[in-house]
C-alpha cells in the first residue's frame, strides 16, 4: 500500500452537517479568542440545553486538580467530525453529543465550560501536546496510545467506504485493489486501521475531512473512508450519486481523554461515561444530533462499575456530605460484592448490591444524600443488579 499527502486546501461550502467547512480554522481557535464566543456558563448558557437528567460527580480536590487545574473545565472537541460536533457556519457555535455530554460533564464538577474546537485530529494532537485542554471529544484507542489516557467508549462508529454510485464495488474487500485511490482524513481512526490492514490500494490523506470528501465528489480518488454518519450527510447535501457500501471495515469505538497521569480524572470521567449512557444521556444525545451507524457499547465489567461506585462514595465522604460510618455503610457492601465476584459467587454479590442501593434510598430518605447525589449512584448500581438478572 502506498500512501499520498494531499497538501492542497479544499474548501467545502454549505455543508452544514459538516460544521460550516468554509470558516474553518487550521488549528484550534487561540484561548483568549475563546473568552467571548466560546466560554459556556453551563448554568445558562444557550448551548447546554439538553432535557436529560444531571449527573453529580461529587468532585473532589484530587478530581478537580486533574480536570480543572486552571478553573475551567477546558474540553477540546474535534467538530471535524459530526460524530463529535458540528459547527454553525455563521455563529461558530458547537453543537452536538460531544456538547450535550461535556455540558452534564461540567454541569456535574461544578466547573464553567471552556470548549476548545479543532477541525481535525491533527489538529486536536497537537492541542494535547501543548496543552490547551483538560478533557477530549473523542480518542479510538489506537490514537490515544502512548500519548493520552482514554476513558471507557460512550459510542462506536461504523465506517465504511464511500463511492460513486456508478462504481463497481460491492463490498469493503473490493476496494482494496491495484491503482484504488482512497482519501481519508489524516491520523483519524480510519487512516489508522487502514494504514494498517490495506494491502493494495493507495491512501490519499488531507488535513480534514471535508477536504478528503472533496476529492471523491470531484473525482481525484475512487473513494472516500469513514463513519457512516459523514457519509450520509455528504451523500445529502453535496454527492447525491453517491452510495455507501453495505458492510463496515471498523467499527470505532470512541472515548473522552485526558492526558497521562491523571487518574483521579479518568476514573471520574470514566464513572460519568458509564451514567451517560445507563441513563440515556448518550442515546438523547445522538437522536439530537441525527447520528445515524452508531452503536452505544455495552457497560464495562461489574467490578469496574463497582469501583467508580467506590470512589464516589469516598469523594461523598472527603467532601462532607457522608460522615465516616455513613461511608463505611455502603462501602462496605460494594467491598462485598467485589469479594463475592471475585470467588464466583455473583447471586451473593449482587445481594450486596441490592444492600447498597438500600442504603442509598435509606440515605436520600433521611435527606443525608439529595435526589441528583443518590441517583447518580442508583443509576450505575440498579443497571448491574440488572443486567445480571437477565
Amino acid at each position: 500500500m502506498r500512501i499520498v499527502s494531499q497538501a492542497s486546501a479544499v474548501l467545502l461550502l454549505g455543508l452544514a452537517m459538516l460544521a460550516g467547512c468554509a470558516d474553518r480554522p487550521t488549528g484550534p481557535v487561540p484561548a483568549v479568542q475563546l473568552a467571548g464566543d466560546w466560554a459556556i456558563d453551563v448554568a445558562s448558557g444557550p448551548v447546554c440545553d439538553i432535557d436529560a437528567a444531571n449527573w453529580e460527580g461529587d468532585r473532589d480536590r484530587a478530581v478537580l486538580n486533574d480536570l480543572a487545574p486552571r478553573g475551567p473545565l477546558r474540553v477540546g472537541i474535534n467538530f471535524g467530525n459530526p460524530n463529535n460536533a458540528t459547527r454553525d457556519p455563521v455563529t461558530g457555535r458547537l453543537s452536538g453529543l460531544a456538547v450535550d455530554m461535556a455540558c452534564k460533564l461540567a454541569h456535574g464538577t461544578d466547573a464553567q465550560l471552556l470548549v476548545v474546537p479543532y477541525a481535525g485530529i491533527p489538529q486536536i494532537l497537537t492541542g494535547l501536546a501543548q496543552g490547551e485542554f483538560d478533557v477530549a471529544f473523542t480518542f479510538d484507542p489506537s490514537l490515544a496510545t502512548g500519548s493520552a489516557a482514554r476513558a471507557i467508549p460512550h459510542i462506536g462508529v461504523e465506517n465504511t467506504y464511500l463511492v460513486p454510485g456508478n462504481a463497481s464495488f460491492q463490498s469493503v474487500a473490493d476496494v482494496d485493489a491495484p491503482g484504488v485511490l482512497i482519501s481519508v482524513g489524516q491520523s483519524n481512526a480510519p487512516d489508522i486501521y487502514l494504514t494498517g490492514t490495506l494491502e493494495h490500494a493507495t491512501l490519499v490523506r488531507t488535513a480534514t475531512v471535508p477536504q478528503a470528501l472533496a476529492l471523491l465528489r470531484t473525482g481525484q480518488v475512487n473513494a472516500f473512508a469513514g463513519s457512516r454518519s459523514v457519509e450520509a450527510a455528504f451523500i445529502a447535501i453535496s454527492f447525491p450519486s453517491g452510495r455507501m457500501l453495505p458492510d463496515d471495515f471498523l467499527v470505532a469505538p470512541l472515548g473522552m481523554a485526558l492526558a497521562l497521569g491523571q487518574g483521579d480524572g479518568l476514573g471520574y470521567v470514566n464513572e460519568f461515561v458509564d451514567w451517560s449512557k445507563t441513563s440515556g444521556l448518550v442515546g438523547l444525545a445522538i437522536e439530537r444530533a441525527g447520528l445515524i451507524g452508531v452503536v452505544i457499547p455495552p457497560p464495562p465489567p461489574p467490578e469496574q462499575r463497582i469501583t467508580f461506585l467506590q470512589n464516589h462514595v469516598a469523594r461523598l465522604e472527603h467532601n462532607g456530605v457522608l460522615n465516616r460510618g455513613q461511608s463505611g455503610a455502603l462501602a462496605i457492601k460494594l467491598q462485598g460484592a467485589l469479594e463475592k465476584l471475585a470467588i464466583g459467587e455473583p447471586e451473593a454479590a449482587m445481594n450486596k448490591v441490592a444492600a447498597f442501593i438500600n442504603q442509598v434510598d435509606a440515605f436520600r430518605n433521611a435527606g443525608i444524600l439529595s435526589d441528583q447525589q443518590s441517583g447518580s449512584l442508583l443509576e450505575i448500581a440498579r443497571d448491574v443488579g440488572a443486567r445480571a438478572a437477565a
